[in-house]
Order: structure tokens, then sequence, then C-alpha cells
């Protein structure tokens, strides 16, 4: 019995038999093999039955058959992995749906990972087709619920973004588990959009609807894929339970002067294990204290708005006190050149977004400007928060946080290798825990998340955070070696 099971769940009108191909090449794999037991979910799916005494189940039955089936089998694994192909993707959701339903959400906390391929999360447009009389209707009670914008699916996915996907800490109504939604490039049963729906990690692979999930080779990106999948499913903490008293809701309020840090404290390094070894371990550090003290980091990154209009030089923010920070002065303080702000317009016009909003997570870079000197190399601009029509108010949208710090590993990959720049050290804030309203703990563990995948694949980065208050700055202390903690008994 080995310490981690995946189970796989095949899709509509297939079975089992599906995942052979896989199977074979991931056996060859001792990294594979020798962590996981693989095991197969069948349930009944044909096109239709004319056996009275039988019916099609719905994917509440299946939803329920699977549920048996991980407690029947895998009460001896201390970790589990669902992998699944299309409609099989639904039933894994259905799944998690029926067991926050009925307050089971503890029971899912071994459930490191899930892993769809090709699954119709905004309905299937090949089963339009059906619909409209271009190809053959059949008369499956699962097939029903692939049509887009289905009501039970919808439902479902709603309970699973807030219960599962958000989720901070479990509990009975919620426990947080990683969901990752691949796409075929080619598959024209499934969408890429369809396939991604409202996840925020999702890729795209080689294929179509069924090839997607057959390697064509040991060396297939298919096969690098679920391996990386894996890898994570092995190093991901699990969840704690929920600890209100020590989360600090961001509301416009006034601070107390005695919790504002009005000189730089740095702790650490914190080494901890970004792909599950402990060998290759990523160092993090936290900042007390005003953002313009900060030195020898070589990004820094702010979070803006969709607009990137950065806030004004006299504004306690982050964007302000970078801004003033960067800004090249005289003696007496004037501003003689406003260096954030004027590359950041460039930036903009450039792309041809000034005066309009930017998709969520974009990432503009700026030079620093009199921060250089604390040798501090660039500043990046991430769009986090959304203005509201017609008032004062922010929405911070799904994606915005795992696309910002996708984008900031990425821009400053490309920067380094294009520009020469040599970029080791990323600082970052916490996203959305001002004007967007979200919890320290809410932002820190939407950031961490991301954060992990990206230095699973290079963890030579070390990792800074920044607050000038000192209520969080104990607070992401006490994260930081709960998550060291967390990783160091895994390894």
């Amino acid at each position: 019995m080995r310490q981690a099971a995946i189970v796989f769940v095949h899709g509509l009108f297939s079975s089992p038999a599906t995942w052979t191909p896989l199977q074979q090449e991931l056996s060859a794999v001792p990294a594979v093999a020798d962590q996981f037991d693989f095991l197969f979910f069948e349930y009944a799916t044909r096109p239709v039955t004319w056996n009275p005494l039988r019916r099609m189940p719905d994917l509440d039955t299946v939803a329920e058959s699977l549920r048996g089936f991980i407690g029947d089998l895998t009460t001896e694994h201390e970790r589990i992995v669902l992998v699944t192909h299309s409609q099989g993707g639904l039933v894994a959701q259905r799944f998690l749906f029926r067991m926050l339903q009925a307050g089971r959400g503890r029971d899912l906390a071994k459930i490191r990972r899930v892993v769809m391929f090709a699954c119709p999360n905004n309905g299937s447009d090949l089963f339009l087709l059906a619909r409209k009389g271009l190809i053959p209707m059949t008369r499956n009670t699962q097939e029903r619920e692939l049509k887009p914008l289905q009501t039970s699916v919808l439902e479902t996915q709603r309970k699973v973004l807030d219960g599962i996907v958000r989720a901070l800490d479990v509990s009975r109504d919620r426990c947080p588990i990683p969901i990752v939604a691949y796409a075929g490039e080619s598959d024209n049963v499934v969408v890429p959009s369809s396939a991604a729906g409202f996840f925020p990690e999702t890729g795209v692979l080689p294929g179509d609807h069924f090839s997607v999930i057959r390697p064509n080779g040991p060396d297939s990106r298919l096969i690098h894929a679920v391996r990386k999948e894996l890898a994570r499913a092995l190093a991901e903490p699990f969840p704690l339970e929920p600890q209100p008293e020590a989360d600090i809701p961001h509301r416009r309020r006034s601070t107390p002067a005695a919790d504002v840090l009005t000189e730089l404290e740095v702790v650490g390094p914190i080494p901890v294990p970004a792909n599950g070894t402990a060998s290759h371990a990523t160092d993090f550090f936290l900042h007390g204290g005003p953002v313009e003290q900060l030195r020898n980091v070589d990004v820094v990154v702010s979070s803006e708005n969709t607009y990137l209009q950065l806030s004004q030089f006299f504004k306690p923010s982050t964007s302000g006190s970078l801004r003033w920070a960067a800004a090249e002065k005289s003696a007496s303080g004037q501003i003689l050149e406003d260096v954030a702000g004027e590359h950041l317009c460039t930036w903009l016009r450039n792309h041809g977004s000034y005066g309009l909003p930017v998709p969520e997570g974009t990432v503009a870079p700026t030079p620093s400007g009199a921060l250089q000197r604390r040798n501090i190399k660039r500043i990046y601009h991430a769009a986090i928060a959304t203005p509201m029509s017609g008032t004062n108010n922010y929405r911070i949208g799904p994606q915005a946080i795992p696309r910002a710090v996708h984008n900031t590993f990425d821009l400053a990959r490309r920067e380094r290798e294009e520009l020469g720049i040599s970029l080791s050290s990323i600082c970052f804030p916490l996203f959305g825990a001002g004007r967007g309203k979200m919890s320290v703990v809410e932002s820190f563990e939407l950031i961490w998340e991301s954060m992990m995948s990206e230095l699973a694949e290079d963890p030579s980065w070390s990792i800074h955070f920044t607050t000038r208050r000192r209520t969080i700055f104990d607070l992401l202390y006490g994260r930081l070696q709960a998550k060291k903690q967390a990783y160091d008994q895994i390894t």
C-alpha cells in the first residue's frame, strides 16, 4: 500500500480503459509508481438503454457512487489525487458539492489535488449541435447536464468555487483543494474557454477531446504535466482548522499609532520546500515597516487598479509610497521626475491602454528610480482591483491574484533573459487586502497557492512580503512558520 492514490474518473460513454495509455506511461516512472496506487472508478454511461429493468444514473447518483468508492478503497492512503476526463470532471465536482452540502468538508482533507482534462465547465458545444439536430440525440440523463449553463452544473460550480477553490481552512462546509483544469488545444467538443471555466489554475495541452489524455511517449507534455501535478499533490499542506481570531479583516478604519511600524524590521530567511524536497527550499523573508525603506530586493510589486493609475505621492498605500520613493527629488523634496508614474503612462500608451482598463492580473514594469540606490532594480505594477462603476468601491475577480502572481514571475524571467537584468528576489504586498476588502489570511493564501505553483518549477527565487502594521507582521510570521512546519512534516 503506497502513501497516495490516484483515482481516475472517465467521461461520458467511456470506461476505465480510456486511461490505459496514461497508466502505462506513469507506471514506468519510478517517482510516480513508487508513491501512488492507481485506482479506476467506473460508472454506467451508455448512449441509450432499452432494458426496462435498468436506468441510466444521473450525476448525483454517480457522485454518490464515487464517494463510496473513495471511502472504501482509500482508507489507508494519506493523500488522494482525482484525475478526470470530460464528464468525469463534473462527476468529481458534484461529489465535492454533495460532501459540502452534507457537512462533510473535513472528510475531503486528504484530497490534495483535482486534475481535470477537457471538462465541460461551461457546457459542451458539440451537444449544442445535437440539440439543433445536426448530430444524433441521445436519451442519456447524464448528457443533459452537459448543456451549457445547466442550472444544476452552475449551482455545483458556485459551491465548489466558494467552498473548495476559495476556501482558506477546513470545516464542515469547506475544504481547500487545488483544482487544475486542462484543455485540448484542438478540442472541438469542449473548447479551451469551457474547460477553463472559473478555475484560476488552467493549462492547454496538445490534442483533441480524446487524444489530450493519450501520451505519445514518456517525454510528452501530458506526462510532464501529470507528473508536475502529482508532485504538487505530495507537497500540498493539509488544511488547517479555522482560527478567526488570528485573521485581520481590512476595513476602512483608523489604525492605532502603536500598530504602525515606523522603522524597518526584517525576519528571515525561512526556508520552505517548494517542490516537496528540502534540497530545493525557497527562502522567505518578512519586512515590517515603510515600504520605501526596503533594500536589497530586486523586484518590488505594487498592487494597482485595472487602470494602472498610481496613488498620489501623499497616500500611505504601497502604490503611493513606492511612487514617492522612486521619484527623483531635489534637496528640498521637490519632485524632479516622477519615474514610476511617467514610465507607467508610457507603458500604457505603448500598449494602447492609456485611459482604458487592462485585464485583471496584468503586470507592467517600471524602473525603480531613486530606489536603485537601495539596490532595488524594478517595480512591477499588478492590476488587481477593478473599480465598480458609480461607486468608490473595488472588486477583486477570482483570477486577478493568481494571474498577477504568474505574470510577475513570467515577467521577471523574461526581463532576466531578454534585458540581461540580474533578478533573483521578489517582494509581494498583500494583494486585495486594502480597498479590495480581503482579509489578510485570504490574500496571503491566494498569493501562496499561486506562488508555490511557480516555485515548484523554479525554486531559485527568494520571496519577500511587506507590511507596515505590527499585527499583520506578526500574523504573516505565524503563517510562514506554519507553512514551514507543514512542509517539514512531509519531507
